[in-house]
């Protein structure tokens, strides 16, 4: 497993990882002067076959192996689809995709989740970044009210400001495959972001 991290860290560090001069402003609404752009490897096929290995083999580390896996669009939806497609193939044929839209359907079945499984269904939830846990917290609390139990969290990138830690006191088991802290080139650039 250590080759496929580290051909993993290298794609996300050359594709995903901007240093910029000019900070950007991240989901939160705070700038930042590090910014991860995760669909770059999301949306690329070598990359999505690594993660989908990487994401299991966290997901195996949980307390309680789920019986599906979702989250936030769309830091989730190629994860998800990813990790569920690896589970089939590795026998795992009970490991479903739910994905929780930001809004309601505006037609048809109106759902607020897409593949909507039984109440009582255990989930992870997966996202691509967690920085506060904003997006991770209100995929959690849309899955809890349709019934979901969420069983662990797995994101592909921790920032390391504090959302991981908040979504723990919360969530229980949450796992990142990278941390910020993983990139040597943020380690070199130092800890100049404005803000969180």
């Amino acid at each position: 497993m250590s080759q496929t991290r580290a051909r993993l860290q290298k794609l996300i560090d050359e594709k995903c990882l901007s240093i910029l001069e000019t900070p950007l402003r991240l989901s939160t609404g705070a700038l930042s002067n590090i910014y991860f752009d995760c669909k770059a490897v999301t949306l690329d096929g070598e990359a999505l076959s690594l993660m989908a290995d990487l994401f299991l083999n966290e997901i195996y580390s949980l307390p309680e192996v789920p019986e599906a896996i979702g989250g936030l669009t769309m830091g989730a939806d190629f994860i998800t689809a990813a990790v569920a497609m690896r589970a089939f193939d590795r026998g795992m044929t009970t490991v479903r995709g739910s994905i929780v839209r930001k809004e309601p359907k505006k037609h048809g079945t109106m759902n607020r989740i897409e593949n909507e499984l039984p109440r009582g269904t255990s989930i992870v939830v997966v996202d691509d970044v967690i920085t506060t846990g904003n997006s991770t917290r209100q995929a959690c609390e849309h899955l809890t009210e349709a019934g979901y139990r969420i069983v662990g969290i797995v994101a592909l990138v921790d920032r390391e400001q504090g959302g991981k830690e908040a979504l723990e006191k919360k969530y229980g088991a949450v796992r990142a495959v990278f941390n910020r802290s993983d990139f040597p080139r943020i380690t070199t650039y130092g800890h100049s972001t404005v803000s969180n």
